[in-house]
């Protein structure tokens, strides 16, 4: 994962590699093999936009995902 600091946001970008990985937790995800990345706002950790935005990144492995990209971008974050 990797994270960039936005000003008011941030965002933690997930390769394919990473995403593939995760898969195998969650083997009928329907989750794309491809990166992914997720903004999440400063203030209150709201997620609030997906690249790239899909029907495909909706659903719990996808809720999932993002919450441990969270959790790394705020273990990353300057506050």
């Amino acid at each position: 994962m990797r994270y960039r600091d936005n000003g008011a946001f941030y965002c933690v970008s997930v390769s394919q590699a990473e995403v593939e990985a995760f898969k195998s937790n969650w083997p009928c995800s329907g989750l794309p093999d491809r990166h992914v990345t997720f903004q999440f706002d400063k203030r209150n950790g709201d997620l609030v936009d997906i690249w790239p935005n899909s029907d495909a990144w909706n659903g719990d492995a996808a809720l999932a995902l993002s919450q441990d990209a969270q959790v790394y971008g705020e273990t990353r974050r300057k506050v």
